[in-house]
């Protein structure tokens, strides 16, 4: 049968395009100069899918589930199919990728470039198995034999060689190809191949005639030629039964041989004469050859074995099928058998009943064999983000968009890109602008520095904002990428591919190297400390199971506390970051917000953002998390999960809830309120607190609920409000609870130092439990973690400085200068009351008493006094 053209159809941009098939057959998948990937189910398929890896992709190559795609930051980067996610880089080169060719024999790449260079790696990366330096051109192809025996390459100076992988030396060098400098100016590719079954056979282009060599003699053994071809031949192909062969020269003639025979099974002409840059036979063995050209279109060969397409692989089906028909009738012949007896009118009854039933005979030692019910479909992983950032792909992004201020990423249609810092506070740094050469993709920017970072090649740039504004760079060893990067005051992180989180002070000195436990999928900062979340097992059916890292640095000390990280059921986590005083924060995209507190070890959900919208496609954009205010700024996304560069978006002000029950009532706003100032740093007035607690303790007595009154006074444990509460309750009536009011504050002072020492053993036990104790103080183990502010100020004022002692005026009028000073006794609190940072430390009321009075002698002699509050 004559060998059928389909039309050709448009896949990429005019340029060098490559081609390959998936190994069942069932996709063919194209790259081209415009930067895009696209999988097809046939060529009949209108809308592909289509992906971008950059801004042009010279190679593909498909093995074991993966695509193999040569970007144009000179790396072979791998790709998940068909979920197109990354998958690490195999190789880098210092110039263009030429071609990546692997074989289903083979478990290796062959890689080539323009640096005159031809790797041979392994297909998890790594050092390359075997480099091929030799050449004084550009690379521009390679073959691999099917027994990893010999490798073969073309280059530019003019001469195929052929190597021996073992020795690692040239065994054959033949003068075939044309000189050239560069690959982009290279007509005939001299694409090799060898042959698939055994590869005795290495068949190679030369002029108009493709010629085959002798594996093991390297002689010529014969060549391929046709009257009609009048141009070079630019590369050949054998079919995967290795039976055809076929070519396709400068002009896009595509012709086919048999190998055997020798026999010219057709010569197909090009519509439009352009050169062919790749070809690929279909594994299937159905005769379907599918081609590109350096227009970019895409073309597809039939029947070309000779015979109808869809009927040149079904040989082997029936080959098969009358194997089985055969094992059919003997199976039949042995059950015959088996049911004959002695009798020839009896019929095995016992036989039929333990078949029927699924019994088995005791006798009978015949295997049974089930097929294995398949295993559930989990959820996919959630790939690595930047928290506050819009996604990579838009023309104009948010890069970073946080209290310090934003980073937008603005790209041309030529391809040019450009970045642009705007701070809030112009006080901090004026406004920058960066032409993006290196295509940084992630950024982070603190009120100390700018960190930018890029994939591939995967280099670190910071900006220093405070100074002389200094730049220094870092690039990351071979095979490693950055998939996350964070700035805080204190220092710089980026977490890669190879599960290592990099530490950076802000002037550039590589602090630490920390490996994960899992692939990362975001970092956050605060000061000098590191949040680092990734994934701590497999997804499971639809939860992602997440954990971050608290890494703290103190001086030359580093102290990590692993925390689990809790989702809503079926979500993903949309943004991770800190307070303003530095306690963590994870948002999901349901919209419920989190804070863990660091002192009780807890998340607690703090916001759900889905009772501030309006519509159910609307979503929140978190910003920055304010304590001491309990705000929550972020932007309204209706429509969509991401903000829009233009016009630039409003920040809305969202309020501090924990999401208590019934908080439709009066009760519950009080007990919400109560609950959120004890595990957040706010700015609570004193009056305000102690006015919410006597208004939930006066709800339980007027709903006559003594008991309730009495437990909140025993959980809040202030002496000031005590005798409040007693007052109201002996104006209610309430005479007995009252009385045991006042009786509450000796049970206190009674049972104080023997309750705290129970507790503080309890506490300190849970704190070996979980953190790892490298240092023997306590101050030494509370610096090395997230401390919120409100600790921070406790221990500035337990601290008392050095001062002189102030004169104060006696009741009589006299003085005594030396009487020491006496100290107000202070009430000691439990760690585990409810209202202690609110009630007590927070704002502690001042003693009228604690005046502080100057004398000052005028220049008459007379005596003023200067009255201080202290």
């Amino acid at each position: 049968m004559k060998i059928d053209s389909k039309p050709l159809r448009y896949a990429h941009a005019e340029g060098h395009t490559d081609v390959c098939y998936t190994e069942d057959g069932r996709h063919i998948i194209t790259c081209g100069h415009d930067g895009d990937v696209r999988i097809w189910l046939d060529i009949e398929d209108d809308d592909p899918n289509s992906h971008c890896v950059g801004e042009n992709a010279l190679a593909v190559c498909f093995k074991d589930s993966r695509l193999y795609v040569a970007t144009d930051n000179h790396a072979v980067q791998a790709y998940t199919f068909p979920a197109f996610d990354k998958d690490g880089i195999i190789t880098r080169f210092t110039a263009p990728v030429t071609q990546i060719l692997s074989k289903p024999k083979i478990e290796a790449l062959g890689c080539t470039s323009e640096n005159m260079e031809a790797k041979i790696c392994s297909l998890e990366g790594g050092a390359p198995l075997f480099v091929m330096s030799e050449h004084k051109g550009p690379v521009l192809s390679i073959a691999i034999c099917p027994h990893m025996k010999y490798a073969c390459t073309a280059s530019g100076d003019g001469a195929m060689r052929v190597w021996d992988i073992d020795t690692q030396k040239v065994v054959k060098e033949v003068t075939c190809v044309p000189k050239i400098n560069t690959f982009f100016a290279a007509k005939v590719l001299c694409r090799m191949d060898f042959e698939p079954s055994e590869g005795k056979l290495l068949a190679y282009p030369q002029n108009r005639e493709i010629v085959i060599l002798d594996c093991e003699s390297w002689s010529q053994r014969m060549t391929f030629t046709h009257s009609t071809i009048k141009c070079a031949i630019s590369q050949c192909l054998f079919s995967p039964c290795g039976q055809y062969l076929a070519g396709s020269t400068v002009a896009g003639q595509i012709a086919v041989w048999e190998v055997e025979s020798g026999t010219c099974i057709g010569v197909i002409e090009h519509p439009t004469s352009h050169n062919v840059s790749a070809m690929a036979w279909n594994p299937k063995g159905n005769g379907v050859l599918v081609y590109c050209d350096v227009a970019g279109q895409l073309g597809m060969l039939v029947n070309c074995y000779g015979k109808e397409s869809a009927r040149a692989g079904s040989d082997d089906v029936e080959m098969v099928e009358r194997a089985e028909d055969d094992d059919n009738d003997e199976i039949l012949d042995n059950l015959i058998e088996n049911y004959e007896s002695d009798d020839d009118n009896a019929i095995s009854l016992e036989k039929i009943k333990n078949e029927t039933l699924g019994l088995v005979d005791k006798g009978d030692s015949r295997p049974t064999s089930a097929a294995p019910p398949p295993a559930p479909a989990t959820t996919p992983p959630q790939p690595p983000f930047q928290p506050s950032a819009t996604p990579v792909h838009l023309e104009h992004r948010y890069m970073c968009w946080n209290d310090v201020g934003i980073v937008r990423c603005h790209t041309a249609d030529n391809g040019e890109s450009s970045i642009d810092v705007e701070f809030h506070d112009s006080g901090v740094h004026h406004g920058i602008h960066l032409n993006n050469y290196l295509n940084h993709t992630m950024a982070s920017l603190s009120s100390h520095v700018l960190a930018l970072a890029c994939e591939t090649p995967s280099k670190l740039v910071c900006i220093l904002l405070v100074g002389s504004s200094k730049e220094w760079s870092v690039s990351m060893p071979e095979t490693e990428e950055i998939l996350c990067v964070v700035a805080t005051s204190g220092l710089v992180a980026c977490a890669t591919n190879a599960r290592l989180l990099r530490l950076f002070t802000p002037c550039g000195t590589q602090r630490q190297v920390i490996s994960l436990a899992g692939p990362v999928v975001a970092l956050a900062g605060f000061n000098t400390t590191v949040l680092a979340t990734y994934h701590h097992t497999d997804p499971g059916l639809s939860d992602q199971h997440l954990a971050m890292d608290i890494v703290a640095l103190n001086g030359r000390q580093v102290r990590s506390k692993t925390v689990p990280l809790p989702l809503t059921p079926g979500s993903k986590l949309s943004w991770i970051g800190t307070t303003d005083v530095g306690s963590p924060c994870a948002y999901d995209n349901t919209g419920t917000l989190r804070l863990y507190d660091v002192s009780s070890s807890v998340w607690m959900p703090i916001c759900d953002t889905t009772t501030h919208s309006k519509g159910a496609s609307d979503s929140w954009f978190i910003v920055s998390i304010s304590e001491p205010t309990q705000k929550v700024r972020a932007i309204l996304c209706r429509g969509t999960s991401f903000p829009l560069t233009v016009p630039k978006p409003i920040v809305a002000e969202l309020s501090i809830q924990i999401p208590l029950c019934e908080l439709d009532t009066e009760k519950a706003q009080y007990e919400e309120q109560l609950v959120r100032w004890a595990h957040t740093t706010s700015e609570v007035d004193v009056k305000a607190a102690r006015e919410t607690a006597l208004k939930l303790f006066a709800l339980a007595c007027r709903s006559e609920i003594e008991q309730r009154a009495l437990e909140l006074m025993e959980l809040l444990k202030d002496d000031r409000l005590l005798p409040l509460a007693a007052k109201y309750a002996s104006r209610l009536g309430r005479m007995h609870l009252a009385d045991k009011l006042s009786n509450l504050a000796e049970t206190w002072e009674r049972d104080a130092d023997k309750f705290n020492i129970a507790q503080n053993s309890h506490f300190q036990e849970l704190e070996t439990q979980e953190t790892y104790d490298v240092a023997n103080t306590e101050q030494d183990l509370n610096e090395s973690l997230i401390i919120p502010q409100k600790t921070i100020k406790r221990k500035i004022e337990n601290d008392t400085p050095i001062k002189p002692i102030p004169i104060k005026p006696s009741p009589g009028g006299a003085r005594n200068p030396f009487r020491k000073q006496q100290e107000t006794a202070k009430v000691v609190q439990s760690p585990l009351t409810l209202t202690e940072r609110t009630l007590v430390e927070v704002h502690a009321t001042k003693d009228p008493s604690d005046v502080i009075v100057f004398f000052e002698a005028t220049r008459r002699g007379n005596i003023r006094r200067l009255v201080f509050s202290q």
